[in-house]
């Protein structure tokens, strides 16, 4: 059974993190948490058509988001959600773009880059190394 201080006291460091949502799963209960000041801070990412016209050109570079790491990936944020970041989805700098499960705790990767994802180089629950690429965005 959840214990309203450890519920409490989750819900306050998910304040000051840059989450945006997350789910908690003890015994037989969940209790979901949605950042709502993160939320008004930063627009969602809204989507380039599919992301089959993102040819990279002379004018765009190129990065990559890597694991910061060890452990296993997670591309949303629980198993019922959709995958937090698809290609062709624009992303912000601080922006998450997955999770690593490393021992028990669920860390997040967050995007050092503002652009649009061209590439998706890891499947969801893969066991990744620090610095393995993750995602490469077209920087604009």
């Amino acid at each position: 059974m959840m214990d309203i201080e450890q519920v409490e006291r989750v819900v306050k460091l998910f304040e000051r993190s840059q989450l945006h949502e997350m789910t908690v799963v003890e015994g037989g209960q969940s209790i979901k948490v949605v950042n709502a000041i993160y939320s008004q801070r930063h627009r969602p990412p809204f989507k380039a058509d599919n992301g089959d016209n993102l040819a990279e050109d002379d004018s765009n570079e190129s990065a990559q988001v890597r694991a910061t790491h060890v452990g296993i990936v997670h591309l949303s944020a629980d198993a019922v959600t959709d995958n937090l970041v698809k290609k062709g989805d624009r992303i912000e700098k601080g922006q998450t773009v997955c999770f690593i499960e490393e021992l028990t705790r669920l860390l997040p990767v967050v995007s050092e880059h503002d652009g649009i994802v061209s590439a998706i180089g890891v499947e969801d629950g893969i066991g990744v190394e620090y610095g393995q690429p993750i995602l490469d965005v077209i920087i604009h």
